[in-house]
């Protein structure tokens, strides 16, 4: 699978899905009045309507909104519909891991991006870390352990990128790039090689 034909092909998508529901959501109102079908079981009926398809555009945006830009120093992120922004200072990362996991609102396996920081940065996606996520995320409480012995000193912070569908891929490879200090899981390295060995910028780099 071309990586970056599949992004392309997700942004098309996901404009059509926008498209589409912003024209029914003012079409079926506008058709009711046309209609003058004042029936209470059509009103209600409508107002369901309008409510599961503004439901169905906050998931879709929320699910996949993702951007990102390096700066040099620090990686900056705004995730979601809320447009949360997180920053990351590159050179405080200790760990990169990813778990596979299968979506809640579709039917296919995805993956979330864990990172480790000895920096919280004034950012509050940035979560000290605790006894309930070494319990939901035992392989990062295995390396973490491992690190504590060496640096007791240090004060670990984590954050968990979940958003952005396929756009995860670049996101991971410019962490990849950047965090020049971070240790990268056996799951994170295959994860970026899957994605440099189908993505377009790589392979026409080796045709060169």
């Amino acid at each position: 699978m071309n990586i970056d034909k599949a992004i392309r092909k997700q942004k098309k998508s996901y404009k059509i899905f926008m498209l589409s529901m912003c024209f029914i959501f003012c079409v079926m109102p506008t058709a009711l009045i046309l209609a003058r079908k004042f029936n209470i079981f059509y009103i209600i009926y409508l107002i369901v309507l309008e409510v599961l398809i503004f439901l169905a555009i906050v998931i879709r945006i929320n699910n996949e909104f993702l951007k990102f830009n390096y700066d040099g120093y620090k990686l900056k992120l705004k995730i979601g519909i809320r447009r949360a922004k997180l920053s990351i200072i590159c050179d405080k990362i200790v760990l990169v891991h990813v778990e596979n996991y299968i979506s809640k609102y579709r039917d296919n396996s995805n993956f979330r991006i864990i990172i480790l920081s000895t920096s919280k940065f004034r950012s509050d996606r940035m979560i000290l870390v605790h006894k309930e996520f070494f319990k939901r995320h035992s392989y990062v409480a295995h390396q973490y352990n491992k690190m504590k012995i060496l640096h007791p000193e240090n004060t670990f912070y984590y954050t968990i990128i979940k958003r952005g569908e396929l756009n995860k891929y670049p996101l991971l490879d410019t962490i990849y790039k950047s965090c020049v200090y971070a240790h990268f899981t056996e799951e994170t390295i295959e994860r970026i090689k899957y994605y440099r060995e189908n993505s377009e910028n790589y392979i026409d780099n080796k045709k060169k």
